[in-house]
């Protein structure tokens, strides 16, 4: 790789920083806008906030990445075009070719890091996110181990635990004490939701009630209403979300449902989606070659902004209509997924042969 084309994939990259920059600007802004309404309930202050929002801030980027890419590049490309700096390279024998394979570089790096951001960073950082938010807007007792969180609110002692290796929801355990008598009751129940009433929906709920001379009593109800008056972000901690698992825990989990016989569509699709997203972003870049060797050679700054932001909006709709209509149209996890990146990579092929 010579010095014109690391000149090249170096202005690509700078043009994807800046756009990445913005677009992050942009995201977080309306992140923090969203936490204000939260801030003071229990122990969630604004610093808790901030400190929330930075952690999503990788999820967030991998979301943008794709965008940003397209962007980036016809802003990058763009500013070569205008400078007249494309014509020179022209005239100096750079063929198309080269080009593309000039920004394929930078591509290339810029699918290395969103891997590096589906495969662990953002899943991870995400989780913990939740959980650090969930945990300050808690006016309780909390304390995480491993796969079990403990809480004391009043009188009563909750003990959410997840199955072995962190992948299911195990089950809810209740035990509500008194000073002076000691252990009053224990129950448990295999799941838990909560409705709009904010009443805890309790599903194979059984309990044992200790009523001291007068003898153990049991009751056990198929579905069960309680109000344990908790705040559903509690809940949320108990919820396996694909979005927030690593690729190698996403396929664990994967295979747990299979093997225990549960719909693992979902979350196949949710796999096959954050490969073909890190793929997309080789596409984005190599895309924004023809725009700017075609109509967009003279455009403006604004034009190519707009022309990004269109693209980049619509393969963002087309994913996530896809990943939604095949799980209900019972669509192959593989084809829902990838059928976006598809339509991309061949519109990027199409307009390459296009373009002069």
């Amino acid at each position: 790789m010579n010095v014109l084309d690391r000149y090249i994939a170096v202005t690509v990259l700078k043009g994807v920083f800046i756009a990445t920059a913005v677009l992050l600007s942009v995201g977080t802004f309306i992140e923090f806008m969203g936490q204000l309404p939260d801030v003071g309930i229990a122990q969630y202050g604004l610093v808790d906030a901030i400190i929330y929002i930075a952690l999503r801030l990788p999820r967030l980027l991998f979301q943008l990445l794709p965008a940003a890419t397209l962007i980036g590049a016809l802003f990058g490309l763009g500013n070569l075009a205008v400078h007249g700096e494309l014509i020179v390279m022209a005239a100096s024998g750079i063929s198309k070719l080269r080009l593309i394979r000039a920004v394929a570089v930078a591509g290339f790096v810029l699918l290395i890091i969103m891997a590096g951001l589906g495969e662990s960073i953002a899943p991870n950082m995400g989780a913990y996110a939740r959980e650090f938010r969930a945990t300050a807007m808690l006016d309780s007792e909390v304390a995480v181990n491993g796969p079990s969180m403990w809480l004391k609110d009043g009188n009563r002692i909750f003990n959410f635990h997840r199955e072995e290796g962190g992948l299911g929801f195990g089950g809810v355990y209740l035990f509500e004490i008194d000073d002076d008598v000691g252990l009053l009751q224990i129950a448990h129940a295999d799941t838990a939701d909560i409705d709009q009433n904010n009443r805890w929906l309790l599903s194979n709920y059984a309990e044992t009630v200790f009523q001291g001379a007068n003898g153990v009593v049991t009751h056990t109800e198929q579905q069960a209403e309680k109000d344990f008056d908790l705040s559903p972000e509690l809940l949320d901690l108990s919820v396996v979300r694909h979005d927030l698992l690593d690729t190698a825990g996403l396929l664990r989990y994967i295979s747990y449902l299979e093997a225990n016989g549960l719909d693992s569509t979902q979350h196949l699709i949710a796999y096959w989606a954050r490969m073909a997203d890190i793929v997309s972003v080789f596409f984005m870049s190599i895309l924004a070659v023809p725009f700017v060797l075609g109509g967009l050679r003279s455009a403006g700054t604004g034009t190519r902004l707009l022309v990004g932001l269109l693209i980049g909006l619509g393969y963002y709709v087309l994913s996530e209509t896809f990943a939604s209509s095949g799980q209900v149209f019972e669509i192959d996890p593989f084809i829902t997924a990838w059928l976006p990146s598809a339509v991309l990579s061949l519109i990027t092929v199409l307009a390459l042969l296009r373009a002069r």
